[in-house]
């Protein structure tokens, strides 16, 4: 009943899983395939070169190169970073250069409404924001 999920890489040089291709090539890979999936992260994606505010974009590329089924989870963070930085720095909602009304057409995407989705953000003086990051989130949320 185990099940593994490659998650999105932001492309910091020592690792692979920075696009779809290289994702494909490890799945490719494997015996098992109904035993793997693929966790999007927010950040790694946006720090890897996808351009989050065409999410509809990024995902249909996804679907033609993996295929959406294999979405079984989401990461989702804002980033420090531009766009294409490859460091994978992970940011509050709504505080970083991806922003809360970018990260809501992720959360609040039609076609993965029943992906679960996990807040990775990083602690404020020393505290987890969770819970008020989920209440804006909700409160702008179409869903």
């Amino acid at each position: 009943n185990i099940m593994i999920l490659l998650e999105t890489m932001a492309g910091k040089g020592s690792e692979i899983g920075r696009c779809f291709n290289e994702l494909k090539s490890i799945i490719d890979g494997v015996n098992h395939k109904e035993r793997i999936g693929v966790c999007l992260d927010t950040c790694h994606l946006n720090d890897a070169g996808y351009d989050l505010n065409n999410f509809n974009e990024v995902l249909d590329t996804f679907d033609k190169i993996i295929g959406i089924e294999k979405i079984k989870c989401i990461h989702i963070n804002d980033s420090k970073n531009p766009i294409s930085s490859h460091k994978d720095r992970h940011e509050n909602i709504g505080k970083g250069t991806i922003g809360l009304d970018t990260l809501m057409k992720v959360i609040d995407c039609d076609k993965l409404k029943d992906v679960p989705k996990i807040l990775e953000t990083p602690y404020i003086d020393g505290n987890a924001p969770y819970k008020e990051e989920i209440e804006l989130i909700r409160s702008v949320s179409k869903q």
